[in-house]
């Protein structure tokens, strides 16, 4: 009779004989196997990043590839760059002014306008103009005669001062807001005493009247002084009347404007305000004048002169005029 101890002794020896027999053949089976799913590559492949982007109405997917990145980059560096080119602003090129001596000078505002210098208001225009060095405008102007008019020459004398001679004469005038009506009222005075000195004016004589603040206005416009006809002499007090006093005061370019029609005398007629002209300014207009133009300081004022060596006298003395003070509040 075989007992319970028995049988569990006969079932375990069998489930190891079963057990070790199952390992024997999947140690066979597995030795003989080759792999087939994986191979090794026979070249190298790039390997890319999967950027996904998906929209409320689409999904999109797009690979980045580093060559295309490169490519990509250098072509924007490349277009940023002919932008750069394409935006950099060219250089002004500024018109050439058909007037000997001191065409080109840098002042913007010593060019002529194009319209009628007797319309009220007017303001001259221009562009400001790379020229020659002042020793050159100096040796240019030396060149040139005295005076191109035949006859007798002509004197002029202003508030009783000494008086300047020549054939062809410009008065500048400062219109800037001191000299008018609220100011000195010097531009009603000047009036008067020009229309008086042209009164005396010979056929040979020719004339222009220069009113500045930050720019110029022309009596006569354009190159050519104005003849001495009764018509002409007879316009001076339209001119003065369209004429208001505002704005700054540039003495320089004032009176490079009138050294463009290269005439014998200059009237410079101001309060002498500021800015002032310093040395280096003087010493340029005593060149820009080549020893033919003479330049003569009437300065305006209140009560006894301040300054009696101040830069009008000495623009007056270096370019061989005369220095005149006038007290307006005798006038």
């Amino acid at each position: 009779m075989i007992t319970y101890q028995q049988k569990s002794s006969r079932a375990w020896a069998i489930s190891l004989v079963l057990h070790v027999a199952l390992l024997l053949i999947a140690g066979v089976l597995w030795a003989r196997y080759t792999p087939t799913g994986l191979t090794t590559a026979g070249t190298e492949k790039p390997v890319g990043i999967v950027i996904a982007s998906t929209t409320a109405s689409t999904s999109d997917t797009e690979y980045f590839d580093e060559s295309t990145y490169q490519t990509n980059q250098a072509t924007s560096q490349n277009t940023n760059s002919d932008a750069t080119t394409t935006t950099t602003q060219p250089k002004l090129e500024l018109p050439d002014i058909d007037l000997p001596g001191l065409e080109q000078l840098t002042a913007n505002s010593a060019l002529p306008s194009d319209g009628n210098a007797l319309t009220p208001g007017q303001l001259a225009s221009g562009l400001p103009t790379i020229g020659p060095t002042a020793k050159q405008i100096a040796n240019e102007q030396s060149k040139l005669p005295r005076s191109a008019n035949k006859g007798p020459a002509g004197e002029v004398s202003l508030f009783g001062g000494s008086p300047a001679v020549g054939h062809d004469f410009v008065f500048v005038i400062d219109r800037s807001k001191s000299m008018g009506g609220q100011g000195l009222n010097a531009l009603v005075a000047a009036q008067s005493q020009i229309s008086e000195a042209l009164q005396k004016f010979k056929d040979n004589h020719r004339f222009n009247i220069i009113a500045y603040h930050h720019r110029p206005t022309y009596f006569a416009d354009g190159k050519e002084l104005a003849q001495s006809t009764p018509r002409s002499i007879k316009q001076v007090n339209d001119f003065f009347n369209g004429l208001a006093a505002f704005g700054g005061t540039d003495h320089e370019m004032g009176i490079i404007a009138a050294l463009r029609y290269k005439p014998d005398a200059i009237f410079f007629l101001t309060d002498g305000g500021d800015p002032s002209l310093n040395q280096a300014q003087t010493s340029d207009l005593k060149k820009y004048c080549g020893g033919r133009t003479t330049i003569h300081s009437v300065q305006f004022g209140f009560g006894p002169l301040q300054d009696k060596q101040n830069f009008m006298s000495r623009l007056a003395e270096e370019t061989g005029g005369k220095f005149q003070y006038v007290d307006m509040r005798k006038k």
